[in-house]
């Protein structure tokens, strides 16, 4: 899971439109699907698309320290994490408020533009609406960041990523995250994302980061795959001392590639360390049809349990013991 997979692409776009930086989006929205009847034959497909869904949001790791500007969507050296959006955003919300602004960006008013090189090549350009005209990245500006054929550690960006700026403390930045026609590539998968979610980054550097997450509907197409997410937020603490992430999820998750459409949450966080592909510890509910259920454990990074309550009167059957790499199969 070091490269655009469906557990990334779940996260990647909605139909809202780019706000604070112009820009349209459509409705790029799945069809709805009614919710899914949880069975004993299915639960462990179910469990595979809500995990997946989960894992996306928070597949990352520390992004603290020295940051390239360009569209480096993975991890930082020495760090462990997946290609997420969550991530990558971060990691662009990070820097470009960190960057000072230049004299001779060539300021109109209160809109500041300059264009870079990407390391393997093409161009990214910041554009800020500079709302306040105090010369810096402040609440209230528009920050948008045009990437075109831009080369970072082999990943290709196309496209724009917005954010209309919420909080600008010493400690957390907050903004308005917004993706229009953004394209990215990695090998043979393409990643094609529109859409927008709330994003606060709290950060105690070389110590913790928390990322909070929130949004109306996320829809994302990957190599042709659709998957949407609504009614949604999430957590995820990174803990740089431990090299652990913990992170919880909430929202209805629909899946058109399979047909499932179910409402999930986690009954205990999901806890991961930097080095593993999977978490140690968590659990999550998946809620279908008539009260269907099905409940996935972690029992380890290896191996996960199913258990499911097709009736939906609070009585599960027996787990069926998982491995996490088998589960991951299910989705191939």
């Amino acid at each position: 899971m070091r490269k655009i997979n469906r557990w990334t692409a779940i996260v990647v776009g909605s139909a809202l439109a780019l706000a604070g930086c112009g820009g349209d989006g459509d409705d790029g929205t799945s069809p709805d699907i009614p919710l899914t009847a949880i069975t004993a034959d299915n639960a462990a497909q179910v469990s595979a698309v809500v995990y997946q869904a989960t894992s996306a949001l928070f597949y990352i790791a520390s992004t603290a320290g020295t940051l390239p500007l360009g569209a480096v969507v993975q991890s930082a050296p020495g760090s462990s994490g997946g290609l997420g959006l969550v991530s990558f955003a971060a990691r662009q919300l990070k820097a470009v408020t960190a960057r000072p602004l230049s004299a001779s960006t060539g300021a109109v008013g209160t809109v500041y533009e300059e264009t870079y090189a990407c390391a393997g090549g093409g161009t990214w350009t910041q554009r800020l609406n500079d709302a306040d005209n105090n010369g810096a990245v402040s609440v209230g500006d528009g920050l948008r960041l045009t990437f075109v054929n831009c080369v970072e550690e082999g990943i290709t960006s196309n496209g724009v990523l917005g954010f209309n700026v919420t909080l600008v403390s010493e400690a957390s930045t907050g903004a308005k995250v917004t993706f229009d026609n953004l394209v990215i590539i990695d090998g043979s998968d393409t990643m094609e994302s529109d859409g927008s979610f709330d994003l606060t980054v709290t950060q105690n550097p070389g110590v913790s980061e928390l990322y909070e997450i929130a949004g109306d509907v996320l829809a994302s197409t990957l190599n042709g795959d659709r998957h949407t997410i609504t009614g949604f937020s999430g957590t995820a603490a990174s803990d740089l001392v431990a090299s652990t992430v913990t992170y919880t999820f909430s929202g209805r998750v629909s899946d058109s590639s399979n047909n499932v459409s179910v409402n999930a949450e986690t009954l205990t966080p999901f806890v991961a360390q930097m080095a593993d592909d999977f978490p140690g510890s968590g659990s999550l509910r998946s809620t279908g049809a008539a009260n269907s259920q099905a409940l996935l454990e972690a029992q380890s990074s290896t191996l996960v349990w199913i258990s499911v309550d097709p009736e939906g009167d609070g009585v599960f059957t027996a787990p069926v013991e998982w491995s996490w790499s088998a589960l991951d199969a299910l989705m191939d």
